[in-house]
């Protein structure tokens, strides 16, 4: 079993990087917007269910379509890229 203490470190985490990751979505290249979208919604997604319930319901969905979202990101946007890798970490410290 993943201790309570490990996943709101987990979730306190994720917050930062969602706030992080917001930033650098409205400075990236206009260019990519679908894909910025994308993960806007995805952050939105994830900031809701930590609103709702302070929990990831599926963290391992969360994860197929966030390392989805960020395809192809690397050499364009490797601030972004950076912060959706802390996500992933996150989200695998939650029990994925």
């Amino acid at each position: 079993a993943i201790s309570s203490g490990r996943v709101h470190m987990a979730i306190d985490r994720l917050r930062a990087d969602l706030g992080r990751l917001r930033e650098e979505i409205a400075r990236a290249d206009a260019g990519d917007r679908d894909a910025l979208a994308r993960l806007e919604e995805l952050a939105g997604q994830v900031q809701r269910e930590l609103d709702e319930e302070n929990a990831v319901g599926d963290p391992a969905g969360l994860v197929d379509e966030l390392e989805e979202a960020i395809t192809g990101f690397e050499a364009r946007h490797p601030n972004l890229t950076a912060i959706v890798n802390n996500m992933l970490v996150a989200l695998g410290s939650m029990g994925v």
